[in-house]
C-alpha cells in the first residue's frame, strides 16, 4: 500500500468518525423516549406491561432495582430494531426531586485515571444496579451478538443511565446513549471524558425544561456533555454545538428563572409517562 492510499484511507476513516459522532438515529431517539416513559410503570408492572408506539414489540427480560436508592428500570430487546435496551426510570415527582437535590460530588472511581468527579446520588444509584446490568447484557449479547445496546432514561433516570452506560463501556461494550431532560452529572472533566468514551451520546432537551439547568454551573462545578439535541417550542429539533456543550442557542439560552417543569414532562410531542407509553 503506497503513502497516498494510506492518507486517503485515513481521511475516509476520520470522516466516518465525525459522521458517527454527529448524526443521530431518529428511530432510536423516538424509541428511547417511549421506553423511558414506560419505565414510570414501576418494577411491579414491568414484567407484564405492553409497550406502544415506536417501542411496540419490545420484549422485557429483567428488572433493575436498588432498594437503597429506589432506582428502578428494566432490560429487554427488540427483534426488528435489533436493539438491547437498558432503561432507567426517572424520579416519580419532579418537584420533590428538585427540593431534595443533592449537589455533593465524589471521585469517579470507575475511571480513576480521569480525575473526574460526579454527583454522589446519581453515582450511588447507578452502582447499585451495575452488576445486574452487566450480567444481563452479557446473557443477551450471547443470544443476540449483532444487536446494538441502547441505554436510555428521562430526568433522574437519564443521569443514572449515563453513568450506567459508562459502566458497560468500562467492561468492553459499545453503547448508544439517548437521554431526555437530563440533569448535569459531573464536573467538566467528567463531561468531556464521557463524550470520548461514548461517541454516540445524545441528550435531548425540551425548550424551557428546568431539569437540564441543574445542578447550576456557577458555584457548583457541574457541566454537561456535548451532543445536545434541542427541541424548541414548536417541536423542531436542532443538533447543538459539538464543542460548546452549553450552546447558548439551545437549552442554555434560558436562565434558570425562565424555566418550568411542564416542558420536562413532554418530549418529542410525547408525554413521558407509563400511561402514554403502554397499551
Amino acid at each position: 500500500m503506497n503513502l497516498f492510499t494510506k492518507i486517503v484511507g485515513l481521511a475516509i476513516g476520520l470522516i466516518g468518525l465525525v459522521t458517527n459522532t454527529s448524526a443521530y438515529s431518529e428511530d432510536l431517539l423516538n424509541t428511547g423516549v417511549w421506553l423511558s416513559g414506560a419505565a414510570y410503570c414501576g418494577k411491579d408492572e414491568y414484567p407484564t406491561m405492553k409497550l406502544a408506539g415506536p417501542a411496540e414489540g419490545f420484549v422485557y427480560t429483567s428488572t433493575l432495582y436498588d432498594p437503597r436508592t429506589d432506582l428502578q428500570g428494566y432490560i429487554g430487546y427488540h427483534s426488528s430494531k435489533k436493539i438491547i435496551g437498558v432503561v432507567i426510570r426517572g424520579s416519580s415527582s419532579v418537584m420533590n426531586w428538585l427540593d431534595d437535590f443533592e449537589v455533593k460530588q465524589v471521585p469517579y472511581t470507575t475511571w480513576s485515571e480521569c480525575g473526574c468527579k460526579v454527583h454522589n446520588g446519581f453515582y450511588k444509584s447507578a452502582l447499585g444496579v451495575t452488576n445486574k446490568t452487566i450480567e444481563t447484557i452479557g446473557v443477551l449479547k450471547k443470544r443476540f451478538p449483532g444487536y446494538q445496546i441502547l441505554v436510555t432514561g428521562h430526568s433522574y433516570g437519564a443521569s443514572c443511565s449515563q453513568l450506567l452506560g459508562m459502566e458497560l463501556v468500562k467492561v468492553g461494550y459499545q453503547v448508544q446513549m439517548y437521554n431526555y431532560g437530563q440533569p448535569r452529572v459531573g464536573n467538566g472533566l467528567y463531561a468531556r471524558f464521557t463524550n470520548q468514551k461514548i461517541p454516540n451520546l445524545f441528550r435531548t432537551t425540551h425548550n424551557k425544561d428546568m431539569v437540564p439547568h441543574v445542578p447550576p454551573i456557577e458555584g457548583f462545578d457541574y457541566a454537561h456533555s456535548c451532543r445536545e439535541i434541542f427541541e424548541d417550542v414548536n417541536g423542531k429539533l436542532n443538533l447543538c454545538d459539538q464543542t460548546n456543550c452549553e450552546d447558548p442557542k439551545c437549552s442554555s439560552q434560558y436562565a434558570l428563572y425562565q424555566t418550568n417543569t411542564e416542558d420536562h414532562l413532554t418530549y418529542l410531542s410525547h408525554r413521558v409517562s407509563c400511561e402514554a407509553s403502554t397499551m
